[in-house]
């Protein structure tokens, strides 16, 4: 909504040594008074194998951090947010590397029972993720995570409405902060 957000800066960061084909795409925006800072990602896929690939979403959760810094070097109490599809669970490296660096995660709080935005072979599980400065944390309030996608079949192939266009559940963070 142009009426309440100011688009302020969009960059992508292309990381070091070919990293990634898909950097992170950093949008810079003002929201009321606020400015916020949100890098959009979506790190290696898991299909040459869980074991196999971690190390190089691991690197790009790093790349992530560095960014991150990087802002906080200049305003240690910036609103800064990770996010996207990380093809990473919940607890697995790439996430604690994040958590290490002192991003608080949106499902913290969450039951375990509802932390999961994709269903693989059967298995709920975690690719989805939204990650917060501690200064933005604080002003936290809640998190759904709308299951329209993953508790459901695989849509129609030759369905071409906008409908189930994807296999993952959209994460909806509410902050609250002037």
């Amino acid at each position: 909504r142009g009426d309440q957000a100011e688009i302020l800066d969009v960059q992508q960061y292309d990381a070091p040594e070919g990293l990634t084909s898909r950097p992170p795409l950093m949008l810079h925006v003002r929201i009321g008074g606020r400015e916020v800072y949100l890098f959009n990602n979506h790190f290696t896929s898991m299909a040459g194998g869980v074991e196999a690939t971690e190390p190089r979403r691991n690197a790009q959760a790093a790349w992530n951090v560095k960014l991150v810094q990087d802002i906080q070097a200049q305003d240690p109490n910036a609103w800064i947010v990770v996010l996207g599809d990380l093809n990473s669970f919940y607890d697995s490296l790439p996430l604690d590397t994040l958590r290490a660096a002192g991003l608080h995660h949106v499902f913290e709080n969450l039951p375990e029972a509802e932390r999961y935005t994709y269903i693989y072979q059967g298995e709920a599980q975690t690719l989805d993720h939204i990650l917060v400065t501690p200064p933005m944390w604080e002003a936290f309030r809640r998190v759904e995570v709308f299951h329209v996608n993953a508790d459901y079949t695989l849509p129609d192939p030759a369905d071409t409405t906008p409908r189930r266009k994807s296999d993952h559940d959209p994460v909806i963070a509410v902050f609250e902060g002037r």
